[in-house]
């Protein structure tokens, strides 16, 4: 697709009020329902409530699992803060003017930060 095209769809996507749509998602989507007619029959029988719930169930575990994921993260920073006390140290002297509600943030990814560093260099 050409840079003018696309950028006149963007226009126009900005010009309208409802959502926008993106012609190679679409074209996947149309390829899926070609390709899965008897999914898409059984789809077409359900409630809209029921679609909806389906779509906020995704929703649900997808963000289980990004928290869960960044709990074993946190985690993980911690226990290598806490086996390297100098990097530790230099971390919260880095962070002594950043306000408290956000100290805990900047630890973790300074934290990050150091803990990538020594990894590569091992």
């Amino acid at each position: 697709m050409s840079l003018s095209k696309r950028v006149s769809q963007k226009s126009e996507a900005v010009k309208s009020k409802g959502p926008k749509r993106n012609p190679e998602i679409d074209a996947k989507i149309d390829h899926y329902i070609k390709q899965h007619p008897e999914r898409i029959a059984y789809l077409k029988t359900e409630t809209k409530d029921q679609l909806i719930r389906r779509s906020v169930l995704r929703d649900a575990i997808k963000y289980d699992a990004n928290t869960t994921q960044k709990v074993k993260e946190n985690e993980a920073i911690n226990a290598f803060l806490k086996e390297n006390p100098e990097i530790a140290q230099s971390i919260e002297n880095k962070i002594a003017n950043v306000p408290d509600d956000k100290k805990q943030q900047a630890r973790l990814n300074l934290g990050r930060k150091e803990a990538t560093k020594t990894a590569l260099k091992m």
